[in-house]
């Protein structure tokens, strides 16, 4: 629990670490505006002490995010002065000077709020075994000719805050010429406009996708995650992504053969989603004047700022976090070779969910193609275990032990971190493939240390499997029977269908043991 809120801490510290910037615009445009308002007058001297007084404060909350992230030996210190300063923050509006306190309300920055976040942080950050545990997970390396780079990276962030402020000051001087009333878009009616504007792009993912005959087996928005398991849609709140603005729709073919145009086409459709909405909310803004909204004009122009940039930025090429951008999908797979042959092999095995394809319709050629590529990392990994379950589909058990055994090369070689589902797969893989019941065992005792939540089909049968390989029968029979009658309630789709198959050839060799005494590792 701690580590998530501190990893929620660390967002906001990063966040809070901008927001010199946005403060410091928002002063001077303030200042630039005549008022009537029985306020202190925003002189130069004033401005300016406002400002190095903002950039002062943004400094404990940077250090705070790069420690934190990095797992710098002074990462807990700085997150308990950050955390300090929200809470002095909390306090500003007790001030005196009334402009200072106007600006932080108006801003969306509730005392209330910060205090809490601050209080939190000092408690999160108290003890001191604080830092043992990493708050981001490990980024995998970037693979050359996957069309990103750490200068376009960087080039996105620029181009999104000189794109947003560009865009508010323009704004300010047209409202000007216009005549229209003075408006500020707060915190809170900023990350409202942000949200819905990830809403729009997804939602055009999901709709054009659906149009062109394919399923949605996933819905991100922020910390709101919606995702189909075990057949059924599961929803999930996780608080730790509540600052993030990132979100993601899975939609897969049901077709094996599905023409690539086709996924163009749904990537595509999230960009050009915000572009069409933030062409029509131009279209309010600039025809506000006079009508009954134009006090709310500011919101409107935002979400046309907002969703422009959201549309340039979507379709650059690029990696921020562990997932690539629609623009690097889009020009992986106009590239062709192994990038296209990757995405198709990872989209058809992600349908088995929601289709009647199972592992046995991959398209191996691609998977093959694709492992003469992608030799290390995560993505070689889960292509050799894709592999495995298509040639046990098939019943070549040899070819699929082969397929386990260079998945757990490129295991220990990349050093990865595997998620406690993918360590289940070894263990059935080198249980019943493989027949070694002292890798399986490892496999056990490293998925155990993950602390898995969910207890399905998966966890069952290679439980089951590793009781077999061991020679405990009983055992293993008791796990088979959890794992088989959580499987039968599974619906009627392709990768259910092959959890039963598993099943079944597991019962055989569970009810054969009798008659060899149990196996043990050779």
């Amino acid at each position: 629990m701690m580590l998530k809120v501190r990893t929620f801490l660390c967002r906001c510290f990063g966040f809070f670490a901008l927001m010199p910037v946005v403060l410091c615009a928002a002063l001077t445009v303030f200042s630039l505006q005549p008022s009537k308002q029985s306020l202190h007058p925003m002189t130069p001297k004033i401005l300016l002490t406002l400002c190095v007084s903002c950039v002062a404060m943004a400094v404990p909350f940077a250090m705070a995010w790069w420690t934190i992230k990095k797992q710098k030996r002074f990462a807990r210190g700085w997150g308990i002065v950050a955390s300090l300063v929200f809470v002095l923050i909390g306090m500003l509006p007790l001030l005196p000077h009334r402009t200072a306190s106007h600006l932080i309300h108006h801003y969306g920055m509730m005392d209330g709020a910060l205090m809490a976040l601050g209080i939190g942080g000092i408690v999160a950050f108290a003890r001191r075994d604080a830092m043992t545990q990493s708050v981001e997970p490990t980024k995998a390396p970037r693979i050359a000719g996957d069309g990103t780079s750490k200068l376009l990276d960087a080039f996105v962030g620029v181009v999104a805050v000189v794109g947003y402020f560009s865009g508010s000051m323009l704004w300010f001087r047209w409202s000007q010429a216009q005549q229209l009333p003075r408006a500020y878009v707060g915190l809170l009616p900023f990350f409202a406009i942000l949200f819905i504007t990830t809403v729009v792009h997804e939602l055009g993912h999901t709709s054009a996708g659906l149009a062109l005959g394919m399923k949605l087996r996933m819905f991100v928005i922020g910390p709101f995650q919606w995702r189909i398991r075990d057949g059924r849609w599961k929803f999930q709140f996780l608080p730790a992504k509540f600052l993030s603005a990132g979100g993601a729709a899975a939609l897969v073919p049901t077709n094996p053969h599905q023409s690539q145009w086709r996924g163009m086409c749904m990537i595509a459709a999230g960009p050009l989603t915000n572009l069409f909405t933030g062409l029509i909310a131009l279209f309010i803004t600039l025809t506000a004047v006079g009508h009954p909204y134009q006090q709310y004009w500011a919101y409107f122009s935002d979400f046309t700022t907002i969703s422009l940039i959201a549309f340039i930025v979507n379709l650059i090429p690029m990696r921020p976090d562990a997932f690539y951008s629609d623009g690097a999908k889009i020009y992986q797979l106009l590239q062709g070779g192994p990038w296209a042959d990757l995405q198709r092999a990872f989209s058809i095995a992600a349908s088995t969910s929601v289709t009647q394809l199972r592992p046995r319709d991959y398209d191996i050629d691609a998977i093959n193609r694709a492992e003469l590529s992608f030799t290390h990392g995560h993505q070689a990994l889960v292509l050799r275990l894709l592999a495995s379950s298509y040639y046990l589909d098939h019943g070549q058990i040899s070819q699929a032990g082969e397929a386990v055994a260079e998945a757990e090369r490129i295991c220990r070689e990349s050093a990865l971190d595997v998620p406690a589902e993918l360590c289940m797969a070894f263990v059935f893989r080198v249980a019943f493939l493989r027949r070694d019941a002292a890798v399986a065992r490892q496999w056990w005792e490293r998925m155990e240390a993950k602390k898995p939540t969910h207890f399905g089909a998966d966890y069952w049968l290679a439980q089951s499997a590793l009781f077999w390989i061991e020679g405990r029968k009983d055992e293993a029979r008791e796990a088979w029977e959890k794992g088989n009658e959580f499987a039968q309630k599974l619906p009627a789709a392709g990768d259910y269908e092959f959890d039963r198959f598993r099943c079944s050839l597991l019962r055989r060799e569970v009810d054969n043991m009798s008659s060899i005494g149990g196996l043990q590792s050779a």
